[in-house]
């Protein structure tokens, strides 16, 4: 694993075991089990595991060690917070710049993100990858960079790592359909104030339900698990 050694790079592949599932929200990460999947000294892998602290992902705990941080848990909630109040406010931006042009383009999105609701092979994150395509039009619409960045560098960490859940079943996929189809209505009547409360109404909402299913999934005995040693190969993803 010569070429995985950087502590960016270790980063990367501890974050695709936490997008893939492998190393579920509140799992031990050992430093010394790390460092001997990756064959380095502790001395990357804990410089590794600050840098997913600053995503987000990862929860340093004096004494205790690094965890994946819970969807539940205190930072992320007011991540995505901060984030849905973001969200709104490029939407509002939105519905004061979209031109002619700019609507044809969401709306192609938006009947893509509305075929892929009816699909019973739809996986939740192809749909979640869809609706991201509608969100980069409201970027370019509304140009402004470090709003775009302060959004971005939020959904970098929990939220694009849980969002998923928000659409885990069909019937999910419909409501988040529906919120979006509000959105766009909300951005084609130039009304910023409702493009505003659609888009932070639909955020909440899918935070709400994401929630909800991580709640049921851990009340089932979906409990987290510390990093074995046989579990080392699930490291890479």
């Amino acid at each position: 694993m010569a070429d995985d050694r950087s502590p960016p790079q270790i980063a990367e592949q501890i974050r695709e075991s936490i997008r893939g599932g492998s190393l579920p929200p509140g799992s031990h990460l050992s430093a010394l089990e790390l460092a001997e999947h990756f064959g380095v000294s502790r001395g990357p892998v804990r410089e590794a595991l600050r840098l997913l602290e600053s995503t987000g992902l990862v929860k340093i705990v004096p004494q205790k060690g690094a965890f994946v941080i819970a969807l539940g848990d205190d930072e992320v909630r007011e991540v995505l917070q901060l984030r849905e109040v973001l969200f709104a406010l490029l939407a509002e931006h939105c519905a004061a710049r979209a031109t002619a042009a700019d609507l044809v383009n969401l709306k192609r999105v938006l009947v893509k993100i509305a075929a892929l609701a009816t699909r019973a092979d739809c996986t939740p994150r192809d749909f979640q990858r869809m609706t991201d395509r509608f969100v980069a039009k409201m970027y370019r619409i509304a140009p402004m960079p470090r709003l775009t960045r302060a959004i971005q560098d939020l959904s970098a960490g929990p939220a694009e790592i849980w969002g998923h859940l928000a659409v885990a079943t069909r019937e999910m996929r419909h409501i988040e359909l529906r919120g979006y189809q509000q959105l766009f209505k909300a951005i084609q009547s130039g009304d910023g104030a409702a493009a505003f409360a659609a888009a932070r109404r639909m955020h909440a909402d899918g935070v709400a339900r994401a929630l909800e299913l991580n709640r049921v999934t851990q009340s089932a005995g979906s409990a987290p698990v510390e990093l074995k040693r046989t579990r080392r190969r699930k490291v890479g993803g």
